[in-house]
């Protein structure tokens, strides 16, 4: 598309105010009006002609303004005052502006406005101060790759997602204009976890981790990593825990539905069982942060203490051992002893099959021996065979 400005001056209502439209031009060759620029018309003492551009209508600009500039500067020559005519600086439209529309916006429609902040304010800093129209696809491939050596595939996924969404927003409510969103169609590759394989822990491993958060006092990392380790709960379920969940006479443990899972009851083992009768019942939530509410995320000490633990884990990328990891290895365990897969479903919340399907490959497959036995009855006669 083409922008085209043009060159004549359209007179409005107003004495001395005109505007000239500012289209685009498509590929078909239709033109349409997507702007105006307003300028004001005076004579000076020496009755010379004057023009001066005030603005865009898309940066607030509007006819009212335009007078009250040109009667400063009428005021100005009958005072004899020098008339200084520089044009109205351009407020700019920043990233951080963008963000506080669309929060306000995400507050009142969607539950993970929480996450969408902290996203925001915590990985994308470097964009807050720069003006919107000015961002390219560039600037978040840039932060695509440098946070890709820090964080999960899914992180990072997050992190775009939102920004895709925080624009889309301002495009959506013409906080903007003539601006094509710079992370949509493909013009950065958002970058998509590999669930085919996960990363889990071994029963050493797990023994090993738990016995070192004891050894370090980390009352609150061992306690979060026993609860998420031995009942397959997500993170957020986790962190969401009310003792009202807790039902120590059925031995059970409730999930509320999220997003992404579905309502269950999980069973208190032992290992569980130990932690929350140790834990003080001065907040209605099991887990709370320092400060008493609900934690957003693991204390990024864990993964600390994990990438020490296991050598290489801090390089190992998507087969990299992290919090979620230990969900995948509650999973992988029960496939292992035999579950099959509608249990573990079932175990996990999982909405659609199709996320349960990964940890296939760990059931003990009895199909050979199933062959076998088959092949062992034709041999021997076992079988008639009737036409």
């Amino acid at each position: 598309m083409q922008t085209k400005t043009s060159n004549k001056r359209i007179p409005t209502k107003r004495e001395g105010v005109y505007y000239k439209e500012l289209s685009i031009v498509d590929h078909t060759g239709k033109v349409k009006v997507v702007d105006k620029i307003y300028v004001i018309r005076y004579y000076d003492n020496n009755r010379i002609q004057r023009t001066l551009t005030i603005g865009k209508h898309s940066e607030g600009i509007r006819e009212a303004y335009c007078v009250q500039r040109r009667n400063e500067i009428l005021t100005k020559q009958r005072l004899g005052e020098e008339i200084n005519i520089t044009k109205k600086k351009k407020k700019r439209f920043t990233f951080q502006d963008a963000f506080d529309q669309y929060i306000e916006w995400a507050k009142g429609n969607k539950k993970s406005w929480e996450k969408d902040q902290h996203l925001f304010t915590a990985h994308m800093t470097k964009l807050h101060k720069e003006e919107l129209t000015s961002l390219s696809p560039k600037d978040f491939e840039a932060i695509k790759q440098a946070k890709l050596k820090t964080h999960s595939v899914r992180t990072v996924e997050y992190i775009l997602a939102v920004a895709r969404q925080i624009i889309n927003f301002a495009i959506r409510n013409e906080l903007v204009k003539n601006y094509a969103n710079p992370i949509s169609g493909g013009r950065v590759k958002i970058p998509k976890p590999d669930n085919a394989k996960v990363a889990f822990l071994s029963y050493e491993r797990a023994r090993q981790l738990l016995d070192l958060l004891k050894v370090r006092d980390s009352h609150t990392l061992h306690d979060m990593t026993v609860l998420l380790l031995f009942t397959g709960g997500r993170f957020i379920e986790i962190a969401s825990l009310t003792w009202n969940d807790i039902n120590f006479k059925n031995n059970l443990i409730h999930f509320k539905s999220t997003k992404n899972g579905n309502p269950r009851h999980v069973v208190i083992v032992d290992e569980v069982r130990e932690v929350l009768q140790g834990l003080p019942r001065d907040n209605t939530l099991v887990l709370p942060a320092t400060n008493g509410k609900q934690m957003e995320r693991m204390p990024r000490q864990w993964q600390i203490i994990v990438d020490a633990l296991i050598p290489g884990n801090d390089e190992a990328e998507k087969y990299r051992v992290t919090v979620h990891s230990l969900r995948h290895t509650h999973a992988s365990w029960m496939a292992l002893e035999g579950a099959d897969i509608l249990q573990i479903k079932e175990q996990l919340g999982h909405k659609k099959l199709d996320m349960t399907l990964r940890y296939a490959h760990l059931i003990p497959s009895r199909r050979h021996e199933v062959v076998e036995k088959v092949l062992s009855n034709y041999r021997g006669g076992a079988y008639e065979i009737s036409r």
